[in-house]
């Protein structure tokens, strides 16, 4: 008579488990990399109404193999969603309820868009790992780009929105971030007080070169950035030659009155105060007589 070995339940749920257990096994070498990202550069724009613009930003991610048995090279993926405001493809800041559309792409050009949802897009990058334990950092960079927009019937302020982000290898999400993007709009730049008169307090064949100066105060929204330019740079009132010059921060001095165009960035207060310097050479004899005042242009550009 034959006998047959009839394996009880508990048996089998032994068996089972070990086969769980080895399956498991297969998947410790991949799950041994980690992986970190640092904080994204945010994105901080100071938009014109009707133009257009880009920022490059940046994103470090660091990633360590545990084990010999891990693969010593793999590629790095990074998606990013539509943040907050997004609607399809396209991301969106908000203030109450206006939006401003702008988008993430993964080259300057604005023309390869960054969009996880995008049929799968990512910015890959190769990532080699040769020695255990021992941590390898890579760059990713992204431009956010925006069109021309009209907004004369906007609120001005901040427009803000956040985009999440997604760290892979392979189909394993590794790590995540989220890049704040900070839109002050529509942007504008005035000079609320004009520079004043410059004066020269100057002595026939003086010794010295002399000196005079005025300040000015330049409202721009922030991040924006501007550049104030003066023409002419130079002339000559009662036979004294002269020449002018700019400075961002504080007065220059008779030997180093400054450029003659400077450029600079709106900062969070929207007030900034600049200065024009003037320098008379030493050795001039002049002329006598009624001195006819001189003019000179501040341009502002934004």
């Amino acid at each position: 008579m034959m006998h047959f070995y009839r394996p009880s339940a508990r048996q089998r749920i032994v068996r089972l488990l070990a086969m769980l257990a080895l399956s498991a096994c297969g998947l410790t070498a991949h799950a041994a990399i980690t992986c970190s990202i640092a904080p994204p550069s945010a994105i901080n724009i100071a938009y014109v109404a009707s133009t257009s613009n880009v920022q490059q930003g940046s994103v470090s991610a660091t990633c360590t193999r545990t084990l010999a048995a891990d693969a010593s090279s793999v590629t790095l993926n990074l998606g990013a969603n539509t943040g907050n405001n997004g609607s399809g493809q396209g991301s969106a800041v908000k203030l109450g309820s206006a939006k401003i559309a702008y988008s993430f792409y993964s080259n300057s050009a604005c023309s390869s868009q960054w969009l996880k949802s995008n049929s799968g897009t990512y910015i890959s990058v190769p990532l080699s790992m040769p020695t255990v334990n021992v941590p390898v950092t890579s760059t990713f960079n992204y431009w956010a780009c925006i069109g021309s927009q009209g907004l004369s019937s906007y609120t001005a302020g901040l427009y803000t929105d956040a985009v999440g982000l997604s760290l892979l290898i392979g189909g394993s999400s590794m790590a995540t971030a989220s890049i704040a993007v900070n839109l002050y709009a529509p942007a504008v730049c005035t000079i609320s007080t004009p520079p004043g008169n410059l004066t020269f307090a100057y002595n026939a064949f003086g010794s010295s070169a002399v000196f005079a100066g005025t300040s000015f105060v330049a409202n721009c929204t922030n991040y924006l950035p501007y550049t104030m330019a003066l023409s002419p740079v130079s002339g000559v009132v009662a036979g004294l030659q002269y020449t002018l010059g700019l400075s961002l921060a504080a007065a220059g001095t008779a030997s180093n009155t400054g450029p003659s165009t400077v450029s600079a960035i709106g900062n969070a207060t929207g007030s900034a105060t600049h200065y024009i310097n003037g320098s008379m050479a030493a050795a001039q004899a002049g002329q006598t007589g009624t001195p006819v005042p001189q003019s000179h242009t501040l341009t502002l550009t934004y």
